[in-house]
């Protein structure tokens, strides 16, 4: 029995084992098991262990129950829900354009005596890893934009927006923790100012800070923008006399910045409800704006209706310019009297002065029918002057014309002496030339007809000594003919046998092969020493007549 027994209970612990695993991974995995998302966070809270301190709410160590520090992010946790519970919270966005102020809400109180001191910021920064090191209350570092991991049991938080000093402004800070300016009292080295302290200590700093964003702690410090730019403004409810009775209402314009060097100054000066208010461009802003209204406008105000009373009501109608024989021209004047007093009061405060204009006179009933006569008698005025600038003119462009012509006709003659003067050298210049070429050409010639004479003289000596040699010649030929010709009957039988005697070789050649009657009727003529029959008329036979034989010759 024992024997059957004894694998029974070891398969009941078998099984009892493997379903304890089995219910130990289904707890493990579905019950401790939280998943964190990437945008959350989880706050652990011990259910188990030393109770907190009276004035603690969050536990110092793993050692307390309750809310603990530590921060379980994004992934897997497993906590066990006998031991610990949690809660979820989304992680702290700081978006741009803002910045997050801190209040730690557990860890050690201020002292007493820093209290007493003034100093109610909080030491520790919010990343400071001793806790023993973190004071409840204001962290004076600010959360610049980002995300962040807040333990809303530890810290409450703040979103503040930044302040944006712009290119055009200049910001005016305002230190609301740091040193008692009641030292600079005791400094002589330093002058103590009424308005502003040196950085460092509590108060408006004296120097301004330049343009950027700031991201600024509330409870440490505050920060003003100043608009340094130059504003022009229009006043039209200024109203004084004129010295011959007339009411004269002008418009002012008024150019005015702050001086950058003393908005801190100006900004202690005239802010009632911490803000300097400078727009100006309607008559409800006009009254709002402290600059306008304590100092620039009474200042002209007095001095237009002072200085604007000297001066009748026709001379600002006409306005008169002194060069055009009017006398002293009011506006100007007012305008250079206003800036001479008004501009060294102004800057004293700290606002710039840059021009003063009286743009406009309003004009009543009285003043347009004034206005009217001044016109007329203006447009009369301008219509001598007009007249008279005419006819100087005229003037003028007649003595030019007059100067111009004679400027002109002594300008020509001028280029005609030249022009004489150049003719006549080159004209004489030209004669020599002409005269010395015909010289050469002079002498040219006569070198060539003696030269031609000459040669004539030879011709003539060869030509009668060529017709000498000839004449000789051909007389000794005739004499050399006349001997020929006497040794033959007739001058014809000369002829004769000179021809014969050039054309027998010929004849010789063609016929000597020949034996006809005809070739034999020329055989005698060709044979060497023959002489021939005579030809004419003396009566002499033809051969074989018989008269002379060949023999008989």
């Amino acid at each position: 029995m024992s024997a059957l027994s004894q694998p029974r209970t070891w398969g009941m612990l078998g099984v009892l084992v493997v379903s304890l695993f089995v219910l130990y991974q289904l707890w493990h995995w579905q019950i401790e098991r939280v998943e964190v998302k990437p945008d959350e966070f989880l706050v652990k809270v011990n259910l188990w262990g030393k109770n907190l301190p009276e004035d603690e709410i969050v536990a110092p160590d793993s050692s307390y129950k309750g809310v603990q520090r530590e921060l379980l992010r994004e992934g897997r946790h497993f906590l066990n829900p006998l031991l610990y519970s949690y809660e979820r919270h989304k992680m702290l966005v700081v978006p741009i354009g803002q910045c997050a102020v801190l209040t730690r809400r557990a860890g050690k109180p201020i002292s007493p005596e820093r209290l007493a001191a003034g100093e109610f910021l909080a030491q520790g920064d919010f990343d400071e890893p001793d806790p023993d090191k973190k004071e409840r209350g204001i962290l004076p570092k600010v959360l610049m934009p980002n995300t962040y991991w807040i333990n809303p049991y530890e810290y409450s938080y703040e979103l503040i927006p930044m302040v944006q000093v712009k290119s055009f402004q200049v910001g005016v800070r305002t230190l609301k923790w740091g040193k008692d300016p009641k030292e600079l009292r005791q400094k002589k080295e330093v002058a103590p100012n009424r308005y502003v302290v040196p950085e460092g200590y509590r108060g408006v700093q004296e120097k301004v800070l330049e343009p950027r964003d700031y991201y600024i702690n509330p409870y440490v410090e505050s920060i003003v923008p100043v608009d340094v730019r130059s504003h022009p403004c229009t006043f039209t409810d200024i109203e004084f006399p004129s010295r011959d009775g007339f009411w004269i209402r002008p418009h002012v314009l008024v150019s005015y910045r702050v001086m950058p060097e003393k908005a801190a100054e100006l900004f202690v000066v005239l802010a009632d409800d911490g803000k300097l208010h400078q727009e100006d461009q309607t008559e409800e802003q006009q009254r709002k704006n402290e600059i306008l209204q304590k100092f620039v406008l009474p200042l002209i105000r007095g001095y237009v209706r002072m200085s604007g009373s000297n001066f009748d009501a026709r001379d600002y109608i006409s306005h008169k310019k002194p060069e055009e024989g009017g006398g002293v021209n009011p506006r100007e004047q007012l305008q250079i009297e206003l800036m001479r007093k008004v501009e060294p009061e102004c800057k004293k405060v700290g606002v710039q002065i840059d021009q003063i204009s009286i743009i406009k006179i309003e004009t009543n009933k009285e003043l347009s029918e004034l206005a009217d006569q001044i016109a007329e008698r203006e447009r009369q005025r301008v219509m001598r002057m007009t007249n008279k600038q005419l006819v100087e003119q005229a003037k003028k462009e007649m003595e030019q014309k007059a100067t111009e012509a004679l400027k002109e006709r002594s300008t020509k003659l001028v280029e005609a002496n030249q022009m004489l003067k150049v003719a006549k050298t080159n004209a004489a210049r030209d004669l020599e030339t002409t005269e010395a070429e015909l010289k050469n050409q002079l002498l040219a010639a006569q070198t060539r007809l003696d030269a031609a004479k000459k040669q004539a003289e030879a011709i003539l000596t060869e030509g009668k000594a060529d017709a000498n040699i000839i004449l000789a010649k051909n007389e000794a030929e005739v004499a050399g003919l006349k001997t020929a010709i006497s040794g033959f009957p007739s001058p014809e039988s000369y002829a004769q046998f000179e021809v014969l005697k050039k054309v027998s070789p010929a004849l010789s050649e063609i016929f000597a092969s020949d034996n006809s009657e005809f070739a034999k009727l020329f055989s005698t003529y060709m044979v060497p020493g023959h002489k021939p029959f005579p030809i004419g008329n003396g009566g002499e036979g033809r051969p074989g007549t018989g008269t002379k034989s060949s023999s008989a010759k």
